[in-house]
């Protein structure tokens, strides 16, 4: 473990923990990097899956609990959280993962925690961001993780609330209005990504078959072999297929998150920026270990930029 000199230790550092549902287990990554580099934690603010592992962090769950917390996610686990009902304000009510929350973070309030902590939300109805720097610390990870749609919205403070990456995908000022001199901050947002592969998928596999079957001495009506020819023959890329509806209303969030999160970065930059390379999906739940060695790596690769800035804030 690297051993801050004393002038860096007097720092007040905080972290921003980014919103991104399962790519969340990157932070846990991060925070394990953090812990064995000795660089301690005086501020947190997250928004989404970012404030529930910033809250573990304020509460003093230990990285090793949380990352058992991540592996321990099975698929009943997920479908819990996820549990559906009457769809009127979103697939599911969030009680099960409220439950959850509760025994993981007990009965704390924001106030009352060793460090300053904040989650972020968003206003449905104003669009507004909502601090929430008060109150139960249950109900303000549940309302900054109120995903539109599948989540219901969260009633706090005569508000509805929901997911908090909406506005503040990385909290980087809240951070700093929280008192922080340095921010670390951690961003696993959703990037956009290919929408239709390129080259040969799995239709073209199985076209590859039917034709080499149809090569073969039978019967078969040259109508269908000249359909099935037309069906599966090599398309130049200006023909690409069209994206299904599921990925087009992904890439879009993605494509708007992004392009919040850079006017963010522009107004309020962080001290040191860590941007794990995840590819995630909302099932990746499952695959916990790949974005917590996805954040080990990233963490790592930023370190002497990190220990550098450190020292120069110290100096300063």
């Amino acid at each position: 473990m690297a051993t801050l000199n004393r002038k860096t230790s007097k720092l007040k550092i905080g972290l921003a923990l980014g919103s991104g549902g399962a790519r969340g287990s990157a932070h846990t990554g991060v925070l394990k990097v953090l812990e064995a580099e000795g660089i301690p934690i005086s501020v947190v603010a997250g928004s989404s899956i970012g404030s529930l592992i910033g809250a573990a962090l304020a509460v003093g769950i230990s990285t090793e609990q949380v990352e058992e917390e991540w592996l321990a996610t099975g698929a009943r686990r997920v479908f819990r959280s996820f549990l559906p009902t009457f769809p009127r304000a979103g697939l599911s009510s969030g009680n099960e993962l409220k439950k959850y929350l509760a025994q993981l973070l007990g009965d704390t309030h924001i106030e009352d925690l060793d460090i300053p902590y904040a989650a972020v939300a968003c206003d449905i109805d104003t669009g507004e961001s909502v601090v929430l720097t008060e109150g139960s610390l249950v109900d303000a990870v549940r309302a900054s993780t109120a995903i539109p749609g599948i989540f219901h919205p969260v009633r706090l403070g005569g508000r509805l609330l929901v997911d908090g990456g909406l506005v503040e995908p990385v909290p980087i000022h809240v951070c700093r209005e929280l008192g922080a001199d340095f921010v670390i901050a951690v961003d696993i947002t959703p990037k956009p990504v290919l929408t239709t592969p390129k080259g040969r998928n799995v239709w073209n596999r199985i076209g590859d078959q039917l034709k080499e079957g149809l090569s073969q001495p039978a019967w078969v009506p040259s109508s269908l072999t000249e359909m099935l020819e037309a069906a599966f023959r090599e398309k130049p890329e200006s023909e690409r297929p069209l994206p299904g509806l599921y990925s087009i209303l992904n890439q879009s969030i993605a494509i708007l998150l992004q392009e919040v999160l850079r006017q963010k970065l522009i107004l309020s930059p962080p001290d040191v920026l860590i941007q794990p390379n995840l590819s995630l999906t909302m099932m990746s739940y499952l695959r916990a270990e790949d974005g917590i060695a996805e954040g080990i790596r990233a963490a790592e690769a930023v370190l002497p930029e990190l220990r550098q800035r450190l020292a120069e804030s110290s100096a300063g």
